[in-house]
């Protein structure tokens, strides 16, 4: 019996420590975080440790030989832990290649977006807009910085920022899908006039990256009022990143 339990605590142990403290060191963004030594690798250690030690009580080999048993079974629930939470590539941003089937000026939206806004704030009873909100879009929208455009998707592809510890920092290129998708997006790196962004074949890019940070509410910006993606010139470090499918 003691035998037995010194392989469901050893496993026990082992699974727990590498799956609550393996996500808080290799990936601390994370959302699963201590909980896979919590829920998964502890429990599952603890189980293992009971049938292999249930087994290894019955075998006829020598106490050496269960010792080095129990090591090599805790190394490699510590290994398999750690690899299991290693964290995945992020994606950072996605190239575009499309054609400019439309531009609008973000005008032309303007009673859509307050619409949108105002039924938001008629649903929100917890918290008030900014002050004088309406008055300060009328102002973005009249004199506009970029303008909307509808984007016949050609093909889509990941920017993906590697994270492991041995190629943390690697940029690579995935395709995804979306080609034969309509998607609109704010461009202003052309001005915000129409003129400037003729129909036709572009490559845009536009980055995904959070900000967890609350900001105003509704938007101070044409973009967040419009709910859309900034999409502007790809970038060219990013135009030679290796590809994988």
């Amino acid at each position: 019996m003691k035998l037995i339990l010194r392989w469901v605590l050893a496993l026990g142990v082992a699974g727990f420590v590498s799956g609550y403290v393996g996500p808080i060191v290799l990936d601390p963004d994370a959302n699963q975080g201590p909980l896979v030594g919590i829920f998964i690798t502890g429990p599952g250690g603890a189980l293992a440790g009971l049938v292999l030690g249930a087994l290894f009580a019955l075998l006829p080999v020598s106490d050496l030989v269960r010792r080095r048993a129990l090591v090599a079974s805790c190394a490699v629930l510590v290994l398999g832990t750690l690899w299991y939470v290693l964290p995945e590539p992020r994606v950072r941003g996605y190239l575009l290649e499309a054609n400019i089937t439309r531009c609008l000026a973000p005008r032309e939206l303007q009673t859509a977006a307050f619409d949108h806004w105002d039924e938001r704030i008629a649903h929100v009873t917890w918290a008030q807009p900014r002050a004088g909100w309406k008055t300060q879009a009328d102002a973005l929208f009249a004199r506009p910085d970029g303008v909307v455009l509808d984007l016949d998707v050609r093909s889509r592809r990941a920017v993906l920022v590697h994270r492991r510890p041995w190629d943390h920092g690697r940029i690579t290129i995935a395709d995804v899908p979306g080609a034969g998708d309509v998607t609109r997006a704010f461009a202003r790196h052309a001005g915000g006039s129409c003129a400037a962004y003729p129909p036709g074949p572009i490559r845009l890019y536009y980055e995904t990256t959070w900000d967890p940070r609350p900001g105003p509410w509704p938007p101070d910006d044409l973009p967040g009022l419009l709910g859309l993606v900034v999409a502007g010139p790809a970038p060219a470090a990013y135009l030679g990143g290796s590809s994988s499918g």
